[in-house]
């Protein structure tokens, strides 16, 4: 379990800012009016340079001047509860002010007897202003991290703090990877598809929260298992939401983050989508993102059974149907996989684990260079390669598969700007119809035969 570093702020001390910088994400409303952070909201972090990865949480923030404020007094209450909870606290400050708030927030440290923290005096911009810091610091008897998030001035040190902590503490985890072998499948969607109900029925246990209502599981979570003789890891990520509500809740805006990284660490996404709803602007989007990162990617049309209990529908008429739809949807994706779902009946969400496994090894698949080169002799007789404005006379003189997962091909060429965009669609239709490679998508990139120096010779 990776560990939890958490900030205590009081407002308008710089801590979203101070986030941003930290984690090298745009990540935290950035705000000058008190109280624009509400949410306590969490960030996986993995320090590269000091080989350690660990939660870092946003406390909520304590505002001790408005305690008829019902928000207010939830945020004291969380941030205590969180103090209690964290392995490490970054408690930060402005480098010249020792306010009220502040002392009270010393006061609960006191109290709970915390001494597992640091305090990060803020805004320190120039020497003068870190003197004035140290000297504040003497006058409470408490050590100061003069830091200048605008700057980004000091902030290693702090990471260096912290990692040192928490490797003295053996908390010094690293996020988890996963090896070759290994079937990694992320489930991503909009709230309120039924993702967590798809993969307890999948697991056959209630590993993740599952509630009726959207924005339920806030975090990402794996799932190890076997089947069928494969090893499976499930990757549940955060519903994702439209960015004109998340703005308005940041804890929604970590969330969406944490979906980010649970696409990137996976080999294959199934995105869930809800049929009642069909495909919305929001689904696409995801897809979008998907195909961005070259994933493997199926489609999961999920309530099913709420389409089958209605009479005299043939099954498998809709299922056309539907995936008629689909390919006008999201068009250019012919590859694309569809299994339609029931998470409450559990039926067919076995099928997402085999079209998983199949797409694992079409990802991994190598066809050897010599049969390619083979195969790219009948294909360019059938169809020369098209020039664009700038050239008629574009030419391919071999090409190889150059990696896998995703499958990549590079084509060595006279010179890559010469072909027209639509060749490269023409060249994967034949590959697919040799090769399949099916349900992933496929790189295909032109490379230039001779190189001196950037110029061509």
């Amino acid at each position: 379990m990776l560990a939890k570093v958490i900030v205590i702020w009081r407002p308008n001390v710089g801590k979203s800012s101070f986030f941003n910088m930290y984690t090298g994400h745009k990540i935290a409303i950035v705000d000058d009016v008190a109280g624009t952070t509400r949410d306590i909201s969490e960030y996986e972090y993995t320090d590269e340079a000091n080989d350690l990865s660990y939660i870092l949480a946003d406390s909520g923030g304590l505002d001790f001047g408005s305690k008829e404020d019902e928000v207010a007094e939830d945020i004291i209450q969380r941030t205590e509860n969180s103090i209690t909870e964290a392995d490490f606290l970054i408690w930060l400050i402005e480098y010249d002010k020792f306010t009220d708030q502040d002392m009270q927030i010393l006061k609960i440290l006191k109290k709970n007897n915390v001494s597992n923290y640091i305090v990060v005096a803020n805004k320190a911009d120039n020497e003068n202003q870190e003197m004035e810091a140290w000297s504040l610091a003497g006058k409470w008897e408490l050590d100061f991290f003069p830091v200048s998030v605008s700057h980004n001035k000091w902030i290693d040190v702090i990471k260096r703090y912290v990692a040192k902590f928490l490797t003295k503490k053996w908390l010094n985890y690293l996020a988890e990877t996963y090896d070759d072998s290994v079937v990694s499948l992320a489930l991503a969607g909009r709230p309120n598809v039924w993702k967590s109900s798809i993969i307890n029925a999948i697991v056959g246990t209630n590993r993740v929260m599952v509630k009726d209502m959207p924005g339920t599981t806030r975090d990402s979570i794996d799932t190890k298992f076997r089947y069928n003789e494969k090893d499976y890891v499930l990757i549940d990520t955060a519903g994702i939401r439209r960015l004109s509500k998340i703005w308005t809740r940041n804890v929604e805006n970590w969330s969406v983050m944490r979906s980010e990284r649970a696409i990137k660490r996976a080999d294959i996404i199934a995105v869930v989508v809800d049929w009642y709803e069909w495909i919305v602007q929001q689904d696409l989007s995801i897809i979008s993102r998907v195909l961005e990162e070259k994933k493997g990617l199926i489609i999961v049309v999920n309530k099913w059974d709420k389409v089958l209990e209605k009479p005299g529908v043939n099954r498998e008429t809709m299922m056309l149907r539907y995936i008629e739809y689909l390919k006008e949807k999201i068009e250019f994706i012919p590859w694309v996989s569809v299994i339609f779902t029931s998470a409450i009946d559990k039926k067919r969400v076995d099928e997402i684990l085999e079209r998983a496994g199949e797409i694992k090894q079409e990802r991994y698949k190598r066809v050897k260079t010599s049969i390619f080169n083979e195969f790219l002799e009948q294909v360019i007789y059938k169809h020369p390669p098209t020039g664009n404005k700038k050239s008629h006379s574009p030419k391919i003189y071999y090409w190889t598969q150059a990696d896998v997962n995703p499958p990549k091909f590079v084509l060595t060429t006279n010179n890559p700007n010469h072909f027209h965009f639509s060749y490269k669609r023409y060249l994967e239709n034949r590959i697919r119809e040799n090769f399949w490679f099916e349900w992933t998508p496929i790189v295909i990139e032109y490379r230039w035969r001779w190189k001196h120096a950037g110029k061509v010779k």
